[in-house]
């Protein structure tokens, strides 16, 4: 038997009157935010919770296509020692020049099978090579090392290390090649990644090229050339426009299904507008009972790859479900983003990137017209994300990102709404959570491109207190556990691991090409409903704040020429504590099963 202490209390807080007819709104209003009871078919959405599932569900962002510089290292020895006839006892070696480019022992053992025997040039040319590749093995792609002009009668060989720096002078950098962004804005991105006066090495070379690559509507490849300086070499770009429009449109089923499983979606990209390397992306998601839109602008702000990130959102949706149809459910959501990134390190095998973002959402629901929540959330996002190539057991890539949110909730936009939170889920004001995921593509045959890999993942989110539902973890879904819906198991804080074993096909001649992969999986998560439950919070079958849900499944990938194909089909492992008292899943259903699908053209 429950006391008055343990329960909520929902009295009419004092010098607040209440009329009947928003009595009924405050009993719908209850009903949904606790939880309608063992009679309700499903547990329904709101604006927040649907915005968090839109950002989930959305089609990952194809991956940069970023070239690797095309570098030919321009030839020609400074070796000026007669060839033919060269015999010489070495008495010591002693390497002169950059010599700080590598440790002095590591030289030192290259030549210590020289010492005390009688060599030939063949022979003293193998060990100048040696030494190139280890200066280069360091990652100064241009140092060489070579034999001077020298007298050898007393066995005393000298070796010279040239840094390999670019020419002194303006035209150290070239750029080739007709494009909408002007030169001068390229030659300042290459000059800034590689400083006039310092050996170039390849991380250099490479920050360079794909800063340049990065900026929207540009393909750029390089050379090095001869430079008019001895021991020299000058940096030529060759720079092309791509396409100004691209974008893609998609089906799938991956929605909500208070609001309609099935999705049609497109967005439209536009490259370099303004002629500055920046884009503007433009989406649209519909389903039966809701309308999404996004826009999003990108900047780059300097030539070390600082950019300017803006976007706005917008949500509108209303609850397409016949027992519920007679209350009009319906709601929106709007976001604002402004922020900025910034690449800590950008090269072919190593990233990093550092960005900071405010946040604004302005979240509402109604029901018979009258509004049942009102709600402002702003906050501000510190992220590091990195990914690293790397050939351990084969070869593999590692991802990474953290990411630190601080933010307040206001609720004053609806007396209910603030009133019923003060009595249980208490997220008005202050909050914090950090997020954190990882994940690895691993060859398993041996080699980078095998057919076999395997991919692990993991997720997770802690929280300072109750959230907001557009800030919460959710668990269900085509890109979580998947043989659960959409909105399944959202709570405060999670984990969510996933593992495929994938198996990689070429389909096709030389004319056109498919690709097809094959996956089996198991994903299986845990989240905590409520960061601190209130009394009778807690209204799920298993009567528990802590939900774990398991699948396992297979998987098929299309992609052929500009069109993609994902499926899934998975079961789940064990049973759902988190499932209503009717025994019933976030989408009012009971299925051991659950296939996703989604159909993607790039145009």
């Amino acid at each position: 038997m429950t006391s008055p202490s343990d329960t909520a209390n929902f009295d009419t807080p004092p010098g607040q009157p209440r009329d009947a007819h928003s009595g009924v709104l405050f009993a719908i209003f209850a009903m949904l935010l606790l939880g309608a009871g063992e009679s309700a078919a499903q547990a329904l959405p709101n604006a927040g919770q649907l915005l968090n599932e839109q950002q989930r569900t959305l089609p990952a962002a194809p991956p940069l296509h970023s070239p690797p510089p095309a570098v030919v290292v321009p030839e020609g020895s400074g070796n000026n020692t007669p060839a033919i006839g060269l015999a010489v006892r070495v008495r010591s070696v002693r390497f002169t020049g950059a010599t700080a480019l590598a440790e002095s022992s590591d030289l030192a053992s290259l030549t210590t099978p020289l010492i005390g025997r009688t060599v030939n040039h063949a022979e003293l040319q193998r060990t100048v090579d040696a030494a190139t590749r280890l200066l280069r093995s360091r990652g100064y792609m241009l140092a060489r090392a070579y034999l001077p002009q020298q007298d050898l009668t007393d066995g005393d060989l000298e070796i010279a290390v040239s840094e390999g720096r670019l020419q002194s002078d303006a035209q150290r950098i070239e750029i080739r090649g007709t494009t909408r962004i002007d030169a001068s804005r390229l030659y300042a991105i290459a000059d800034s990644a590689l400083p006039v006066g310092q050996a170039v090495s390849v991380e250099d070379l490479e920050r360079a090229m794909l800063l340049l690559n990065d900026l929207s509507g540009l393909a750029a490849r390089s050379t090095l050339e001869r430079g008019s300086e001895r021991g020299t070499s000058r940096l030529v770009v060759d720079a092309n426009d791509t396409p100004m429009l691209e974008g893609r449109a998609w089906s799938d089923n991956f929605g909500n299904r208070s609001t309609g499983s099935f999705r049609l979606g497109a967005q439209l990209q536009v490259n370099s507008p303004s002629r500055l390397g920046d884009s503007v992306a433009v989406g649209l998601v519909q389903s039966t009972g809701s309308t999404a839109a996004n826009l999003n602008y990108s900047l780059p702000l300097n030539a070390s790859g600082l950019r300017l990130n803006a976007g706005a959102s917008y949500l509108r949706y209303r609850i397409d479900q016949e027992a519920f149809r007679s209350l009009d459910l319906r709601g929106d959501a709007t976001a604002f983003q402004l922020g900025a990134s910034y690449p800590l390190v950008r090269t072919r095998e190593r990233n990093l990137y550092a960005s900071l973002t405010y946040e604004r959402r302005k979240l509402t629901d109604r029901a018979l017209g009258e509004t049942l929540r009102s709600r402002k959330l702003d906050s501000l996002s510190f992220l590091l994300a990195g990914s690293r190539i790397d050939p351990w057991g084969g070869g593999g890539t590692f991802q990474g990102n953290v990411a630190m949110t601080a933010g307040r909730a206001d609720l004053s936009g609806n007396a209910d709404d603030k009133f019923v939170d003060s009595r249980t889920a208490r997220t008005n004001g202050s909050f914090r959570k950090l997020f954190v995921g990882a994940n690895r593509l691993q060859n398993l045959g041996g080699a980078p491109g095998s057919e076999w890999t395997l991919f692990a993942g993991v997720i997770g989110q802690l929280a300072s207190g109750n959230l907001d539902s557009s800030e919460k973890f959710i668990l269900g879904g085509a890109s979580g556990v998947r043989a659960y819906p959409v909105g399944e198991a959202s709570g405060d804080e999670g984990v969510l691991g996933t593992l495929e074993l994938r198996r990689n096909f070429t389909l096709g001649g030389d004319g056109m090409q498919s690709k097809l992969q094959a996956l089996a999986f198991v994903d299986a998560g845990q989240v905590r409903l409520h960061k601190r439950a209130w009394p009778h919070a807690i209204s799920n079958a298993g009567d528990t704040n802590n939900v774990h849900l398991a699948s396992a499944g297979v998987g098929l990938n299309l992609s052929l020429d500009r069109w993609t194909l994902r499926t899934a089909l998975a079961r789940t492992l064990g049973s759902n504590p988190g499932r209503g008292p009717n025994g019933l899943d976030a989408d009012g259903r009971s299925s051991k099963w659950r296939g996703w699908v989604q159909a993607m053209y790039a145009f």
